[in-house]
């Protein structure tokens, strides 16, 4: 196996120390131009990589960040990913993607794996509350960890996150401001209770009854869900509105409710969260909640690089907790009753 090329190699190359090479590398005005120019040419040459390992023990930094997800499936998170990767990357980061099936378990794994590679901080989507100490160990430890969501959980970290609960309360307001009377709310996987407590307080608040058989929970979030799940909500009542906890799940009840002959929206309103590029282009145009993935991420890279760069210690520091509000998009799915 070929051994990579180093600094002595290229100081050999060109009849120069050590020193001076690293120097010119690093552009050190220290260094004759000419010199530098040199260097790094021949650096080119050679196919000379940084050792970013070297430099961190110099440097006691990694410029490493590491991003722990639930699932590489959602799409709102690797979206969040994607945009936090080229954030960081402005910022002279890289990012170390670990995942963890929305296992307690495999998240605190996770975690432990992250701090062991010396990462200069971490983003957090928490599965629940049951890390939350090992969450406030780190955060105590001096390692800047922010967490993306779980406003819910009063955890003692920095956070940025969407507030659920405020979106959930738009979409049934206006639901109920349209006159539906019977309106359902479907999940996916474990209740978000955020999203409940919206849809709840919207109801009390617009007189609307709220009955416990409307409340439909469904596996995950997927298409196939919603089309199971409106099958089942159907079979307990009349409905003149549905609620999905996702635009994934309103998708697949707004098919299985054409295919039932039921028209969307005259028959029955349909409506989701995240605003995905699908809900966008449906056949009915779903009106849902948007995800703003571009707005929480800046605020979260911005959060996090300022903890690095801190001269104090972060535990002394009340934690930062950003809420952002989600916005209701209108679309064709949620007509008025007839």
């Amino acid at each position: 196996m070929r051994s990579r090329v180093t600094q002595e190699d290229i100081a050999k190359e060109l009849g120069l120390s050590i020193n001076t090479v690293s120097l010119a590398l690093k552009d050190s005005n220290r260094i004759h131009e000419e010199t530098r120019f040199k260097v790094q040419q021949v650096a080119k040459k050679l196919n000379y990589i940084p050792n970013s390992i070297a430099r961190s023990l110099v440097q006691k930094k990694t410029n490493i960040i590491g991003f722990v997800l639930p699932k590489i499936t959602n799409t709102i998170h690797m979206e969040a990913a994607q945009h936090i990767e080229r954030k960081l990357l402005a910022n002279g980061y890289n990012m170390m993607l670990m995942t963890t099936d929305s296992d307690k378990n495999y998240e605190a794994q996770a975690l432990d794996i992250l701090l062991s590679r010396q990462v200069d901080g971490i983003f957090l989507f928490p599965t629940n509350k049951e890390n939350q100490e090992k969450m406030k160990s780190i955060r105590d430890a001096n390692c800047p960890i922010v967490l993306l969501s779980g406003g819910e959980f009063e955890l003692s970290c920095d956070s940025v996150y969407m507030n659920q609960q405020v979106g959930a309360y738009k979409l049934t307001k206006h639901l109920a401001k349209l006159g539906h009377r019977h309106i359902a709310f479907m999940y996916g996987g474990a209740l978000n209770t955020e999203k409940f407590k919206g849809y709840t307080k919207a109801l009390e608040e617009n007189n609307v009854e709220f009955k416990q058989e409307f409340v439909i929970p469904v596996q995950n979030l997927g298409y196939e869900q919603g089309y199971h799940g409106a099958s089942v909500l159907f079979k307990r009542g009349p409905v003149s509105a549905i609620i999905a906890s996702s635009d994934y799940l309103a998708l697949g009840a707004l098919r299985w409710c054409r295919e039932q002959g039921l028209r969307v929206p005259e028959d029955v309103a349909i409506v989701g969260f995240d605003d995905l590029e699908a809900a966008r282009y449906a056949e009915v145009a779903l009106t849902t909640v948007a995800y703003q993935v571009d707005k929480l991420t800046t605020h979260a890279v911005d959060l996090l690089v300022r903890l690095i760069s801190s001269k104090k210690k972060i535990s002394l520091s009340k934690p930062v907790r950003i809420e952002i509000e989600p916005s209701l998009v209108i679309r064709e799915s949620c007509g008025g009753m007839k």
